[in-house]
């Protein structure tokens, strides 16, 4: 069992391709960090992450029914990196020299994240691609069942 405790946030997003930390990383932030805002009402989010450590749990969608394999052959840690960066004040180390917040800022920093979930699920339309994203403040002592 995971540490989640108290959903800080929870945003579905689909007809949206996950992608990749791979070429046009930042253009694939900003895509994401815009379909988030979209969906939450990001100062309250913000207030309730304020001083907490975090545990993160995303699904992502992904089309099976393509000839082109980009699509649902995907690394799971490649597409974290994304969703995890966005999640932050800063989409890239460059906005974090120059102290410019870039990222949606409900988390300093992505060492703050101390357990991830995540799950690959395959769909069959590109309409149906999308991620679900939830984050919880981390419990630091998860219960455990006795046929664990």
């Amino acid at each position: 069992m995971f540490g989640f405790k108290k959903r800080l946030m929870n945003v579905k997003i689909l007809n949206f391709e996950p992608l990749t930390d791979n070429d046009n990383t930042i253009k694939r932030k900003k895509d994401l960090l815009t379909e988030i805002k979209k969906r939450i009402n990001l100062e309250k989010v913000k207030k309730d992450c304020e001083g907490n450590l975090f545990s993160l749990r995303v699904i992502y969608y992904l089309n099976k029914n393509t000839t082109n394999e980009g699509k649902y052959q995907k690394d799971l840690d490649n597409m974290t990196k994304i969703v995890s960066d966005t999640l932050t004040d800063y989409l890239i180390n460059q906005d974090k020299q120059n102290k410019e917040k870039t990222g949606l800022g409900l988390i300093r920093d992505d060492k703050d994240i101390h357990e991830l979930h995540l799950v690959k699920k395959f769909v069959d339309e590109d309409s149906e691609q999308g991620l679900d994203i939830t984050l919880y403040r981390w419990d630091e002592k998860p219960q455990l069942t006795k046929n664990f």
